[in-house]
C-alpha cells in the first residue's frame, strides 16, 4: 500500500475548491446542525403550502383542501363504497358560518369531514389564491398528491382483490411518518383512517416475503424519506459534550458518514483529523470548504512552520490591489482554524500548532482508519504511530473505523490511555446500517448466504453468531435470498418456537429491513440440527444464479500474434489480439468453472449496472491486459491505435526536448538580466500556455520583447504546433462496454427483459487527448481509457491521477482498476466491485474493500464479486483476538509502554537503559 506522507500538490489544492452538489450540501448542513439538535430531521419535499410560499393558516388550509381535493375524495369514497368516511350533509356557506370546517376520527375509526366550499379569507389571501392554476398545481410532485396517489392505488387494488394493495398500505404507512412541513391535515387524517380500518386485513408475512419490492426497491420510501443523522452520529455528538477526558471507539459501516462527523464536532471543538490515506483528508477538506469551515493542512510536515492555511482560515494576509483577492497568507497565525487535516507523520507538528491557539481540552483528535497498516507485521509507519500516541497530549481521542477491534480486544490500549489521562472515560459506539443491500457473489455467480456455506449445522451456528457479533455484515445479506429462506422454513414448519414469524412481527412498523435480517439470523439459530441436512440440500438444489451464463458467448476465438507496432513502448508487450466469430448456437456450451462475471469488457459487462465498477487487485498489469485481450479488438484496429500512440509518443518526446531547451533559454535570459526580471520569462510561458487569444499573445510578446530574446517565442510556437499535430485515437462503440452496439453484440437474451440499466462510460475527447499527450503513462493505460477504464495506482504522472480522479468523481468511467491503496477511504460512488484472487486479505481488509461499493444515497443494483471463494470463508469465520494482526498491533503501537505479544500474552519489555538500571 502506498501511504506516502508528502506535501499537497497544486492539483490537490485545486481539487478541494470544487463545490459539492446541492444535495451534498444539504447533507453537510444537516450534519453540522445536528450537533446541537441530534433529533433533527429535514425533508425538502414541498407540500401545497411550501410550494405556494404562503403563510400557514387553518382557513387557507381548508380552502386548499376544498379547492383541490374535496371532490376527488368524495368521488373516491363513493366509487369504493367506503362507509367509515362520512361527510357533513350539504355543507353550505350558511352552515360554514355556524360550524368550523375540520376532520375528526372517533375511537372506532370513523372519519367525519366537515368542510365548506366557501371559506372566509383575508382580502390579500383571496387575491393571491384566486390566481392559482389548478393544472400547474396538480402537475407538481407535492406531498399531498403523493399521499393521495398511494391511497387511490391501495383502494383500487384492494377492490380488485389484488394483494398489491399491501404494497401501497406499507408505503402510505411510512410516508405518514415523514416530517414534511404543513401537509394538509384533511389528507393526513383520511389516510390514517383508511389505514386503521384495513390494518386487520394486512398480512405481514406477505409483506416480508415481498420485502425486496415493498421495502428495498420502494422508490417512494427512498425519494420522500427524511434526512436525519445516523444513530452513531447522534451518540458521538452527545458523548463529546462531557468535559471529562475521553477515548471514543467509533465503529460504524463504511458509507454512513463517519468521515463527515468531524464537521459536526467542529461546531464546539477544534478538530485534528488524522488520516493515513490522503484522499480521505482531501475529500473532507472539500466538504468542509463547501460549508465555509475554516481548515488547515499538515501534510509532509517536519515542524509547525510547514502547516498551510486555507484562505477561509487566514487571519493575516496581503491582497492584490487590483483584484482584491488574497495573495499571500501568513501561515503562522492559525487562531481561526476549526479543522486541522494532517497525515500520520505530521500529527505532532499539527498538534503543537493547534495547541498554540487552543486549550487541549477544547481539541479532539479524530484518527480516521487507525487500522491501516495494522495487518502488517512490520511497516515504516509503525514507529511513527507509536511515537504519535506516546507524545500525544490531547485528552480527547476518537478512533474511527468500520473494522476497529472491539472494546474487549483493546484492553492494553484502553488501560494505557486511562493511565495517561486521569479520570478519562471510554465510550464504545457500535452501529450498523441496513438501509441497502449489497449482495456478495461467488466465483460461480451465486449469491453468498450463510445458509449456503455449510451442511454442518454447528458451522452454521458459528456463522450466525459471528454475524450477530459483527452486524456490519447484515448489509451483505441479500434480502431476496432471505425472503426465500424465511418463506421455505416457515411454510415447512421447520423453525422452532422463538423464531416463529408471528412472535417476531406483530405490526407493520416491525417489518423493516434491519428487523428482517435480524430475524433471518434468529431463524438460523432456531432450526433442528436433524433437519438441517434436508434444508441445506433443498436450498442448494433450488438456488439460482445472480450472474447467469451468457449463451451468446458460444464463440469461435481466433488468436493472432501482435505486430511490432502493437507492443507498448513503456510497458510489457500485449502478446495477443483476438477477433471473434459467432459459432454454432446449437452446440452444447459448458460454462467454464470459476469464471462468472469475469468477462467485464464483453459478455458480462451488461451485468454491471447503474454506476461505475471498481476492480481491486495487486497485479494491475495483468488485469489491464486481460481487459484489452478479452475486448476482441481486431488486429488491424489495434495496430491503428498503437500506431497513433507511437506517433504521439514521438511528438511527446520532441515536446519534452523543447521544454528542456526552453528552461535552458529562460535560465540564460535570467542570468543576462542579472536576476532583476527573474520571473519575466516564466510569466510569458504561463501566458503562452493558456488557450490562444490575442490579448494573451500580445502581453506575452511584449514580455519577450522586453527580454530582448525572440528565441523563446519560436520554441513556444513550435510546441503549440506539435500539440496540434496529436492524432486522436478512438474505438468504435461496438468495443466499448455497454454502448448500444456492444450490448447488441454481447448482451444476454434476458437483458432486454430486465429493469437493470447497464452502465457505460462517457469520457470527453478532450480528456482522451490530454492522456495521449502524457509521457509518463504506460501505453496500456491509454488503450484502457478508450474502453472507458481508468487505473488508480501510484503513477509517475500526477496529471494522469488528477484526470482519473475527476472522471471518477463525475462517474464518467465504466470501470476503475485499483491497487490495495484504495481499499481504504475511496469516496467515489461505485455500484459494483471485484476482489481479485491475487490479494491476500485479512477479514478486516475484506470488509473495508467491500465498503467501496454502495456509498450512494440511493438504492441501486449493487454487487460485490469475489474471484477467490476462500475470501468468503475468511469473511464469515470468527477469529480469536490473538489471531487478528490488527488487534495485536493496535495494543502494541497505541501504547506508551513497550508492550510486545509473545504468542500467548502481552509482556512489557524494558529498554536497554531500564534493563541496566534494574541490574
Amino acid at each position: 500500500m502506498d501511504l506516502t506522507q508528502r506535501k499537497l500538490t497544486k492539483a490537490e489544492w485545486d481539487s478541494i475548491e470544487l463545490p459539492v452538489s446541492k444535495a451534498e450540501q444539504d447533507i453537510l448542513k444537516l450534519i453540522t446542525l445536528g450537533y446541537n439538535d441530534v433529533q433533527i430531521g429535514v425533508n425538502n419535499t414541498n407540500s401545497l403550502f411550501t410550494y405556494l410560499k404562503i403563510e400557514y393558516s387553518p382557513q387557507i388550509e381548508d380552502f386548499l383542501y376544498a379547492r383541490f381535493f374535496a371532490d376527488k375524495v368524495q368521488t373516491l369514497v363513493g366509487k369504493y363504497k367506503i362507509a367509515f368516511i362520512i361527510f357533513s350533509a350539504d355543507p353550505s356557506a350558511k352552515r360554514a358560518k355556524r360550524e368550523e370546517a375540520g376532520i375528526s376520527i372517533t375511537a372506532d375509526n370513523i372519519c367525519y369531514i366537515s368542510v365548506s366550499t366557501i371559506v372566509r379569507l383575508k382580502s390579500g389571501d383571496q387575491i393571491r389564491l384566486s390566481r392559482l392554476n389548478e393544472e400547474n398545481i396538480m402537475a407538481n410532485d407535492l406531498y399531498e398528491l403523493v399521499l393521495y396517489h398511494n391511497l387511490e392505488q391501495m383502494l383500487a387494488n384492494k377492490s380488485a382483490n389484488n394483494n398489491k394493495w399491501m404494497y401501497y398500505y406499507y408505503t402510505l404507512f411510512h410516508l405518514l411518518q415523514n416530517n414534511v412541513a404543513y401537509v394538509n391535515r384533511f389528507i393526513i387524517g383520511i389516510c390514517k383512517c383508511v389505514l386503521a380500518n384495513f390494518e386487520d386485513e394486512l398480512k405481514l408475512q406477505h409483506i416480508l416475503e415481498n420485502s425486496v419490492e415493498y421495502i428495498e426497491r420502494n422508490a417512494n420510501l427512498l425519494k420522500y424519506g427524511d434526512l436525519s443523522l445516523y444513530a452513531h452520529q447522534k451518540t458521538i455528538y452527545t458523548v463529546v459534550k462531557s468535559p471529562k477526558p475521553k477515548l471514543i471507539l467509533y465503529i460504524a459501516p463504511t458509507g454512513t458518514g463517519k468521515t463527515l462527523t468531524p464537521l459536526g464536532l467542529s461546531e464546539q471543538h477544534k478538530i485534528i483529523f488524522v488520516c493515513a490515506a490522503r484522499h480521505v483528508g482531501l475529500a473532507l477538506a472539500r466538504s468542509a470548504i463547501s460549508i465555509n469551515k475554516k481548515i488547515a493542512f499538515a501534510f509532509g510536515c517536519s515542524s509547525a512552520e510547514d502547516v498551510r492555511l486555507h484562505y477561509f482560515a487566514a487571519t493575516d494576509y496581503t491582497t492584490n490591489k487590483r483584484s482584491g483577492q488574497i495573495q499571500k497568507v501568513d501561515n503562522t497565525v492559525g487562531d481561526k482554524v476549526e479543522i486541522m487535516i494532517c497525515d500520520i507523520r505530521s500529527y505532532i507538528p499539527a498538534m503543537y500548532y493547534m495547541l498554540a491557539f487552543n486549550h487541549a481540552k477544547k481539541i479532539i483528535t479524530y484518527w480516521d482508519e487507525p487500522t491501516i497498516t495494522m495487518d502488517y507485521e512490520t511497516h515504516e509507519l509503525h514507529d511513527v504511530i507509536k511515537q504519535n500516541w506516546k507524545e500525544n497530549v490531547i485528552p480527547n481521542m476518537v478512533l474511527s473505523s468500520a473494522t476497529l477491534p472491539k472494546q474487549h480486544e483493546l484492553t492494553h490500549t484502553i488501560a494505557d490511555f486511562q493511565e495517561k489521562f486521569s479520570g478519562s472515560v471510554i465510550h464504545n459506539i457500535v452501529s450498523h446500517d441496513c438501509r441497502k443491500t449489497i449482495p456478495l457473489i461467488d466465483n460461480n455467480g451465486f449469491v453468498v448466504m450463510p445458509h449456503y456455506l455449510s451442511n454442518d449445522y454447528r458451522k452454521i451456528m458459528e456463522i450466525a453468531n459471528h454475524c450477530e457479533e459483527n452486524l456490519t455484515l447484515l448489509r451483505y445479506l441479500d434480502l431476496q435470498e432471505i425472503a426465500h429462506f424465511i418463506r421455505f422454513i416457515n411454510s415447512s414448519d421447520m423453525v422452532q418456537g422463538p423464531a416463529k414469524m408471528d412472535r417476531n412481527f406483530t405490526s407493520v412498523a416491525d417489518v423493516t429491513m434491519t428487523n428482517i435480517k435480524m430475524y433471518y439470523i434468529k431463524c438460523l439459530k432456531n432450526i433442528s440440527e436433524e433437519q438441517w441436512a434436508y434444508i441445506y440440500n433443498y436450498l442448494q438444489v433450488n438456488k439460482t444464479k445472480f450472474i447467469k451464463y451468457n449463451s451468446k458467448s458460444d464463440t469461435i476465438v481466433k488468436s493472432t500474434s501482435t505486430t511490432a507496432a502493437m507492443t507498448t513502448s513503456t510497458s510489457s508487450e500485449l502478446t495477443r489480439s483476438k477477433s471473434v466469430l459467432i459459432g454454432n448456437k446449437d452446440k452444447d456450451v459448458v460454462e467454464p468453472p470459476n469464471s462468472a462475471g469475469v468477462y467485464i469488457t464483453t459478455k458480462d459487462s451488461y451485468t454491471l449496472t447503474d454506476g461505475p465498477t471498481i476492480f481491486l487487485a495487486n497485479d494491475l498489469q495483468k488485469i489491464a491486459k486481460f481487459c484489452i485481450q478479452q475486448s476482441n479488438i481486431p488486429a488491424h484496429i489495434m495496430k491503428d491505435i498503437m500506431d497513433k500512440i507511437e506517433y504521439n509518443n514521438q511528438i511527446n518526446q520532441r515536446i519534452d526536448e523543447l521544454e528542456r531547451n526552453l528552461e535552458l533559454e529562460e535560465a540564460k535570459i535570467t542570468a543576462k538580466l542579472g536576476g532583476s526580471n527573474a520571473d519575466t520569462s516564466k510569466e510569458a510561458k504561463s501566458l503562452k500556455g493558456k488557450k490562444d487569444g490575442k490579448k494573451q499573445s500580445k502581453i506575452a510578446n511584449k514580455i519577450l520583447d522586453k527580454t530582448e530574446d525572440k528565441s523563446l517565442l519560436k520554441i513556444h510556437e513550435e510546441i503549440a504546433t506539435l500539440k496540434s499535430m496529436v492524432k486522436h485515437a478512438s474505438l468504435d462503440d461496438v468495443f466499448i462496454p455497454n454502448k448500444l452496439p456492444h450490448l447488441t453484440k454481447w448482451a444476454s437474451a434476458d437483458y432486454s427483459q430486465s429493469n437493470n440499466k447497464p452502465f457505460t462510460s462517457s469520457v470527453d475527447e478532450d480528456y482522451i487527448t490530454d492522456i495521449m499527450l502524457l509521457k509518463d503513462v504506460d501505453d496500456i493505460w491509454k488503450i484502457l481509457l478508450l474502453l472507458g477504464i481508468g487505473v488508480f495506482t501510484k503513477h509517475k504522472s500526477s496529471t494522469y491521477s488528477e484526470i482519473m480522479k475527476k472522471l471518477a468523481d463525475s462517474q464518467k468511467l465504466y470501470l476503475i482498476i485499483a491497487d490495495s491503496d484504495y481499499i481504504y477511504g475511496t469516496n467515489y460512488q461505485f455500484c459494483h466491485g471485484y476482489l481479485s484472487k491475487d490479494m491476500t486479505l485479512t477479514q478486516e481488509k475484506i470488509i473495508q474493500a467491500l465498503g467501496r461499493v454502495g456509498r450512494n444515497n440511493i438504492q441501486q443494483h449493487y454487487s460485490a464479486r469475489f474471484r477467490d471463494d476462500s475470501q468468503i470463508t475468511t469473511l464469515f469465520t470468527s477469529f480469536a483476538s490473538e489471531d487478528k494482526p490488527e488487534v495485536i498491533n493496535m495494543n502494541q503501537l497505541f501504547n506508551c509502554r513497550n508492550v510486545k505479544w509473545n504468542g500467548r500474552e502481552y509482556l512489557e519489555q524494558l529498554s536497554v537503559a531500564e534493563a541496566e538500571a534494574s541490574i
